[in-house]
């Protein structure tokens, strides 16, 4: 049976001398650093990656071009280029304060596929003086969501989601999960529905292949459901992939959401 659903798009001196020298304080490592080692060591503790190789599937694929993002389930402030799978925003005044929020047309409900996201360009829009909008100012969410939900991930219990500053938002609530990412990198987000699977039923983050996050558990009321990518994003111009192909290959094989199974 098919694994992906495509639907139609939806509107002192001397003792001091004689006392050994203090050791001088080291220099504190900036903070991202701090936060590199710190994940580091954590893998040190956790098991080796658990996810296999992909199996071989013979069935027949959607259709070349068919699984994309809907610019018709999209916020207003979302501005597609017409070339790249390239989304940018409205930015102009207080537009540069709202999250753009956009939909695919296709949602895997069993199996586990992957889609990619990169941070093109980041944007500055000069703010009103005395003005002060939500921080941090450019931001990115990228996750699943059910059909004819909000378009803005984290906004109840119908989607879950990554961010890069290394956020998880399930069920409206925030947690630290991953490591943070920023412009120039490509983000993998992997959805692990396969029932056979030790991390079934868990969304996973990797970094031009590496992965910076845990597999964190899906919530029950959203299993069983048809899960869309979504893609939240201000002040910044971002591109989607659905494959075929990985453009930053992980670990192990595994399908873009553009090679399911028909």
């Amino acid at each position: 049976s098919p694994q992906v659903s495509i639907r139609l798009p939806r509107v002192g001196r001397t003792l001091r001398a004689m006392a050994p020298k203090a050791a001088e304080p080291k220099a504190e490592a900036p903070a991202e650093a701090k936060e590199a080692a710190a994940v580091a060591e954590a893998a040190k503790e956790e098991p080796s990656e658990l996810e296999q190789d992909a199996p071989a599937d013979k069935r027949k694929k959607v259709a070349a071009g068919a699984v994309a993002m809907c610019p018709q389930d999209a916020t207003l402030n979302v501005l597609p280029v017409s070339f790249g799978n390239l989304f940018a925003t409205l930015t102009e005044g207080g537009m540069q304060y709202l999250l753009a929020g956009i939909r695919a047309n296709a949602g895997a409900k069993r199996g586990r596929y992957m889609f990619e996201v990169s941070i093109l360009e980041l944007v500055y829009p000069t703010e009103t003086q005395g003005s002060k909008g939500p921080q941090p100012r450019q931001l990115l969410r990228v996750g699943f969501s059910t059909a004819g939900s909000s378009l803005i991930l984290g906004d109840g219990s119908d989607s879950i989601c990554f961010d890069n500053e290394g956020g998880l938002t399930s069920e409206g609530k925030w947690e630290k999960a991953a490591t943070k990412f920023g412009k120039g990198c490509v983000i993998g987000v992997l959805l692990n529905l396969d029932a056979k699977s030790p991390n079934a039923n868990t969304l996973s983050l990797f970094k031009d292949g590496q992965r910076i996050s845990a597999p964190k558990a899906i919530p029950e009321g959203l299993q069983g459901k048809a899960l869309f990518p979504t893609v939240n994003y201000r002040n910044m111009t971002v591109q989607v992939s659905f494959g075929p192909v990985a453009k930053a290959a992980l670990p192990f094989s595994c399908r873009m959401l553009a090679d399911a199974a028909a």
